[in-house]
C-alpha cells in the first residue's frame, strides 16, 4: 500500500505543474483526477483524505484559491471576477463562500483592507 501511496503522490506532484493547472477546469471531477493519477474513483479519494488531509472538493477550493490570491497579486487591475473564473470557480456566489470560509471577510472587503 506504501508503494501505491507514493506512486500516486508523486503523481499528484506532477499534475500540480502542468500548465494549465488541473483546478482551473471548472468541470473538474474526481474522476478525471483519478484518471490522471493512474488509479481509481477510491483510491483517488483516499489520498486527498489521508495524505492531503481534504476532501476532493476541498483540495479543489484550497488550490484554487491560493491560484486566485497568486493571479490577483500579479494583475491587481483584474476584476475579482475574472480572476475567479481564471481559477476555476464556476459562478461568483461560490467563490465569494469559499473565499469568506477561508478569509473570514467578502473578497472586496479583504481587498480593501490589504490593498495600499
Amino acid at each position: 500500500m506504501a508503494d501505491l501511496t507514493n506512486s500516486i503522490k508523486s503523481r499528484y506532484l506532477k499534475l500540480l505543474g502542468n500548465e494549465p493547472p488541473f483546478f482551473t477546469d471548472c468541470n473538474y471531477t474526481i474522476e478525471q483526477f483519478a484518471a490522471d493519477l493512474g488509479t481509481n474513483r477510491s483510491y483517488a479519494s483516499k489520498f486527498t483524505n489521508r495524505e492531503l488531509g481534504l476532501s476532493f472538493s476541498a483540495l479543489l477550493n484550497r488550490l484554487r484559491l491560493a491560484h486566485f490570491m497568486r493571479l490577483r497579486n500579479e494583475n491587481p487591475q483584474t476584476s475579482i471576477g475574472n480572476l475567479a473564473k481564471k481559477c476555476g470557480f464556476s459562478n461568483a456566489f461560490s467563490f465569494r463562500r469559499v473565499f469568506r470560509k477561508e478569509y473570514g471577510t467578502s473578497p472586496s472587503e479583504y481587498f480593501k483592507k490589504h490593498t495600499k
